[in-house]
C-alpha cells in the first residue's frame, strides 16, 4: 500500500503546526480531567473549611453566611442538627442563604415547622418558608443528615447524592446543655469546563492563523530554494551558470555559499578532464597511427629500413599502447578497488624491505648500464602488497627512464612511517611542475602523462601515506611515508 506523501511544502508546515495544536489541547484536557478537577476541588474544599470554622468559633449559627460575592463560596450552606436521646432531631439552619432562620422540629415521625418573626415598622409579622426551601421537602439536607447520628469527630468528604456531588464538612459543637449538637457545611460541586473550552477555542484559532502563517512561511523558505532548485539542474547539465546570490547568513544562505563552491570545483574538474581526454586521446591516435603507417609500409614494400625493424616498431608501439591502456583503466578503477578490497586477504601486514628488494631484483635485469644501491631495514605496514608494487614500480620505472648513471633506495623507519626514497641522478624537475606530477593531467615535455605517478600517489594517500618529490643538488628523490603497523611502531 502506497503511503500518501504531501509535497506542498506549505501543507507539510501547516499540519506541523496543527498537529502541535491539536497535541497541545489534548494535553491540556487530559491535565484538566486527571490533575486541574482535583485541584479545583480541594480549593474549594478549602474554602469551605474556612467559612466552617468561623461559624464554629462565631458560635452563631443562625446568620445567613455573608459570602455570596465570592465566586468560591456562592454555593456554600450551612446548618445545626440537634438529635436528642429519643432521636428526635432539630434543624437550627441559615439554609439558604438571606431566609430567616428556620427551626424544623421533628418528633416521632412527623414535621412541624415553627417560624420566626421579622419586624417591618412597628408591626410583627410571621414569615414562612416557601415549600421548596423547607428542610423537610429538601432531600439532599435529610441524606446528609444521615452520615451526624454518629458523628464523633469532624469529618470532611465528598460524596453523590441525585446525581449531584456534594463537598461536606460535618463537626460536633460543644455546648453547656450537652445537646449532641452537629454543623453541616455543604456546597453542590460543578465542573467548570470554561478552562477546557477556552483551551479548545484558541486551539482552534491558532489552527486557522497557522493556516495563513505556513502560507507565508512556505513562501518565504520555498523562493530561494526554487532557485536553488534551478541551479543544481544547471549544474546537472554542466551549465556553468553565474554563481547564485543569496544574501541570508542562515542555513539556505550557507547551502547556496557551498553551492557555488561545488559548482566551481566541479567546473575546474570537467574542464581539466576535457584537457586530459582530448590529450589523452591525440597520444593514443598518434600511436595508432604509427602502428597503422607501419604495418601498410609492410604491406605495400616499402620500408624504411628493413622488415624487422618495422615490426619490431610496430611492436614497440603497441606494448606502449597497451600501457597506456591498462594505466587509464587501472586509474579509473583504482579507487574502488581499494574500497572494496579493504578488508579481503590481499590486505595484510607485511614487510616493505622483502618487497622493495623484489621490486628491485626485478629493475637490475631490465637496464644492467645503470649501478643499483640498496639500503633497507625491517619496516612491518599493513596494505595490499599487490598494490604497493604498482605504486613502486611506477616510481621505479620513472627514475630508471631518467637516470643516467646511479639509482639508490634507501628504505628506514622514521617516528610512524617506513620512509623510502628512491633516488635518480637525472635533471632536475622543474619547480613550477614538481608539485603538478602527480596529477593525472600533468604532461611532460616529451608529452607523456604522469599517469604512473598518480596512480603512486592515490594508493599512498588512501593508506594515510605522502609522496613528493624533491630536487637534489644533482639529480631528484622520491620520497614515500607510509604508516608502519600500530603494533610494531615502536
Amino acid at each position: 500500500m502506497k503511503i500518501f506523501k504531501i509535497k506542498s511544502l506549505m501543507m507539510r508546515i501547516w499540519i506541523t503546526f496543527t498537529t502541535t495544536s491539536i497535541i497541545i489541547i489534548l494535553c491540556i484536557s487530559l491535565l484538566y480531567l486527571f490533575n486541574f478537577k482535583t485541584f479545583d476541588e480541594n480549593i474549594h474544599m478549602k474554602d469551605m473549611k474556612v467559612v466552617h470554622e468561623m461559624l464554629l468559633k462565631s458560635n452563631n449559627f443562625k446568620e445567613p453566611v455573608r459570602f455570596d460575592k465570592l465566586r468560591n463560596l456562592k454555593m456554600v450552606k450551612s446548618f445545626v442538627v440537634n438529635i436528642n436521646n429519643r432521636n428526635e432531631i432539630t434543624y437550627l439552619n441559615n439554609l439558604p442563604n438571606n431566609m430567616p432562620p428556620l427551626r424544623q422540629e421533628v418528633k416521632n415521625g412527623k414535621n412541624k415547622a415553627i417560624p420566626t418573626y421579622k419586624e417591618n415598622g412597628n408591626q410583627r409579622k410571621t414569615v414562612e418558608p416557601r415549600d421548596n426551601e423547607r428542610p423537610e421537602n429538601n432531600k439532599d439536607v435529610q441524606w446528609m443528615v444521615s452520615y451526624t447520628k454518629h458523628l464523633k469527630i469532624e469529618k470532611e468528604f465528598k460524596s453523590y447524592h441525585n446525581n449531584k456531588k456534594y463537598l461536606i464538612i460535618m463537626s460536633p459543637i460543644k455546648n453547656s446543655h450537652k445537646e449532641k449538637l452537629c454543623l453541616v457545611t455543604y456546597m453542590p460541586y460543578f465542573t467548570d469546563n470554561r478552562f477546557l473550552y477556552y483551551a479548545i477555542v484558541i486551539g482552534f484559532i491558532f489552527i486557522v492563523i497557522a493556516f495563513f502563517t505556513s502560507k507565508f512561511v512556505a513562501v518565504y523558505i520555498s523562493k530561494p530554494l526554487k532557485k536553488l532548485e534551478n541551479y543544481t539542474k544547471e549544474i546537472a547539465d554542466k551549465n556553468w551558470v553565474e554563481p547564485i546570490k543569496i544574501s541570508s547568513d542562515d542555513e539556505i544562505g550557507k547551502l547556496a555559499r557551498s553551492m557555488n563552491i561545488m559548482q566551481k570545483k566541479l567546473k575546474y574538474a570537467d574542464e581539466n578532464e576535457k584537457i586530459f581526454l582530448q590529450s589523452i586521446s591525440h597520444s593514443l591516435k598518434t600511436t595508432v597511427m604509427v602502428i597503422m603507417s607501419h604495418a601498410q609500409a609492410i604491406i605495400d614494400g616499402v620500408y624504411i629500413d628493413s622488415p624487422e625493424r618495422t615490426a619490431e616498431i610496430i611492436k614497440d608501439e603497441s606494448i606502449g599502447l597497451e600501457k597506456k591502456v591498462k594505466q587509464i583503466l587501472y586509474l579509473n578503477t583504482l579507487e574502488y578497488t581499494l574500497e572494496n578490497n579493504l578488508e579481503s586477504e590481499k590486505n595484510k601486514s607485511m614487510d616493505l624491505r622483502d618487497v622493495v628488494s623484489d621490486m628491485v631484483d626485478k629493475f637490475k635485469v631490465v637496464s644492467d648500464d645503470i649501478k643499483w644501491e640498496l639500503e633497507t631495514s625491517s619496516s612491518i605496514i599493513f596494505a595490499n602488497e599487490e598494490k604497493i608494487k604498482v605504486c613502486l614500480e611506477n616510481i621505479l620505472d620513472n627514475a630508471l627512464r631518467y637516470a643516467e648513471s646511479i639509482i639508490k633506495i634507501k628504505l628506514k623507519k622514521e617516528g610512524d612511517f617506513a620512509v623510502v626514497e628512491i633516488y635518480d641522478d637525472g635533471k632536475h624537475i622543474d619547480e613550477d611542475s614538481i608539485k603538478l606530477i602527480f596529477n593525472h593531467m600533468y604532461k611532460d615535455k616529451t608529452g607523456n602523462f604522469g599517469l604512473g605517478l598518480a596512480i603512486s600517489k592515490k594508493i599512498i594517500d588512501f593508506y594515510n601515506g605522502t609522496i613528493e618529490a624533491v630536487n637534489r643538488e644533482k639529480g631528484v628523490s622520491f620520497i614515500i611515508k607510509h604508516p608502519l603497523l600500530r603494533c610494531n611502531s615502536n
